[in-house]
């Protein structure tokens, strides 16, 4: 099917947002979310946006299958479809990063997995994730974190279903500490006020 130049501007304008922004869709509170329907009216009163050009963006994400819209009584819902829940995640990933506390509590997220080798591409995927949230290596399928995490990584070991394969421990103390420190430093996810703080 040949797609049209106006649905090719829509998509690059809006796809991601209105999605995302239907169900007030957001990484990782996504694992626990449930709703997936939601009255037309309530996004708009929620919103200044044109309907005209709302109704467009929604016809779009509805021949993309990636909503479905239907009446009950008088109200108009929109529903994010099975495909629209696989294309949110694949959104929310992209944009996953891990929230830093202004203190640091001293403790380390140790993230080790066991992924099996008919696995493999999304063991390279999961590996891949948390290196760009920037998880450092210390040993083979063992990584290393300054703050929580588990949230994030529950959302992508879900998400690539390998979630059974990968165990999150929590530790005060980790060998060559000064080294893992000074490499957090220096890609900035610890800043040296948080060396001198002191965990509650």
């Amino acid at each position: 099917m040949k797609i049209k130049k106006s649905d090719l501007e829509i998509a690059k304008l809006t796809t991601k947002h209105l999605l995302l922004s239907l169900f007030d869709l957001i990484a990782p509170a996504y694992l626990a979310t449930r709703a997936f329907r939601r009255p037309i009216k309530q996004y708009l009163e929620q919103r200044i946006i044109d309907h005209a050009t709302f109704f467009e963006r929604i016809q779009y994400l509805k021949r993309q299958g990636y909503i479905e819209t239907f009446v009950e009584g008088k109200e108009k819902y929109v529903e994010l479809t099975t495909k629209g829940k696989k294309r949110a995640s694949e959104l929310l990933i992209e944009d996953l990063k891990i929230n830093h506390p202004q203190k640091w509590d001293k403790k380390w997220r140790v993230v080790i997995f066991d992924i099996p080798e008919d696995k493999r591409h999304n063991r390279d995927l999961f590996r891949e994730r948390i290196i760009n949230l920037g998880f450092l290596q210390i040993q083979k399928s063992v990584y290393v974190y300054p703050f929580e995490c588990a949230q994030e990584i529950a959302f992508i070991s879900n998400y690539l279903s390998v979630q059974k394969f990968v165990t999150i421990m929590i530790s005060e103390i980790i060998q060559g500490e000064e080294t893992i420190v000074n490499e957090f430093l220096k890609h900035k996810i610890l800043k040296i006020a948080d060396l001198k703080s002191k965990s509650k």
